[in-house]
């Protein structure tokens, strides 16, 4: 926009103001004509109003031309930005400061929003890489069964897990990416928390006899009503077998994990604990974070880092709270706090 627009601009929002003066001045002068008796000398008092209301008008007219030079920096970015001074009215000035405000608020609003774009890609570029290990080993797999003639059991079976591996990075991916939904993808309703851990222990009986891991349900009642989304709490709780599965495998001695619940009049506590073997003390603060797999996770392929940091977003969207406790070479325990209906 160049300078001839700018004062069309401000000659146009000053017509009104224009108008009112000289109206109000001739008003007087009629006013004193009749008033008055005798020779009257008008052109004088004209021409004085007149210099009154060019002063004001320049002044203004200055005024205006460096807000709109200002707004216009705003269009080039932070690094064009002129500086403003005191010369501006107070309307201006608080236009000012808002527009500085939101553009502030954008900012922090972008780069939040470019930071969880590199965290996805980090993510789903992960486990992709998890996804092709198996699919690598698969087709390892097929192509010695071929030279041997036939496929064996054992052969399928080893087919089978790298199935499951797969599987389990998929559904990993696709609750990542629906967490960013959660507010339009959950329903709070009451759940039997017993059942749950019946259906998912059995859901997942191959992978334990697999591992060689024996799960207790260490739980007296029947029917434990917690208030959680029952399809995100199911995905929680699927991570979280998972992994006491997975590193309760490569422990040494009893291959164990027990599932025990404690409830009171507010709250109830699930606890998973397991055999195996364990989390350091340097490691245990950071388990949350992405892609950190530990010392022990990097003994055994299928640690992804993923998994956990993934649990703790869906434990704290459901407002359940998840902590981790471990020893080393002696097993962890996962405690998920639960609200109940007569909190």
């Amino acid at each position: 926009m160049n300078n001839r627009q700018i004062m069309l601009d401000f000659l146009k929002d000053q017509l009104f103001f224009t108008f009112t003066y000289f109206g109000g001045i001739t008003l007087v002068i009629v006013f004193y004509s009749l008033e008055v008796q005798g020779e009257r000398e008008v052109v004088y008092p004209i021409l004085l109003a007149s210099f009154i209301y060019l002063l004001f008008i320049g002044e203004r007219a200055v005024r205006y031309w460096r807000y709109r030079q200002l707004l216009l920096s705003f269009q080039g970015g932070i690094g064009d930005r002129k500086p403003y001074n005191n010369s501006f009215t107070c309307e201006q000035k608080q236009a000012l400061e808002t527009i500085s405000q939101l553009e502030h608020e954008a900012l922090t609003k972008l780069d939040q929003l470019e930071l969880q774009n590199h965290d996805k890609y980090k993510v789903i570029s992960q486990i992709i890489h998890n996804i092709k290990t198996p699919t690598s080993v698969i087709d390892l797999l097929i192509q010695n069964s071929k030279q041997d003639g036939h496929p064996t059991l054992v052969v399928l079976e080893k087919i089978n897990k790298e199935n499951r591996l797969i599987n389990e990075n998929l559904n990993q991916v696709l609750s990542y990416l629906r967490l960013d939904y959660f507010q339009h993808d959950f329903s709070i309703e009451e759940t039997n928390l017993v059942q749950e851990l019946r259906d998912l222990i059995n859901k997942k009986k191959d992978q334990f006899i697999y591992n060689g891991v024996f799960p207790q349900l260490d739980v007296h009642l029947a029917y434990v009503p917690i208030l959680t989304d029952k399809k995100w709490n199911r995905f929680l709780l699927e991570q979280l077998i998972s992994n006491a599965i997975k590193y309760t495998a490569i422990g040494d001695g009893e291959k164990v994990v027990t599932f025990r619940i404690q409830t009171d009049d507010s709250h109830t506590k699930l606890i998973i604990e397991d055999t195996g073997i364990g989390i350091s003390p340097f490691d245990i603060k950071r388990v949350f974070e992405p892609f950190f797999t530990g010392e022990n996770g990097r003994k055994t392929r299928n640690a992804t880092g993923i998994g956990l940091y993934i649990a703790k977003n869906i434990a704290d969207s459901l407002n359940h709270k998840l902590s981790i406790t471990s020893l080393e070479e002696k097993g962890t325990t996962v405690v998920i706090t639960y609200l109940t209906k007569s909190s």
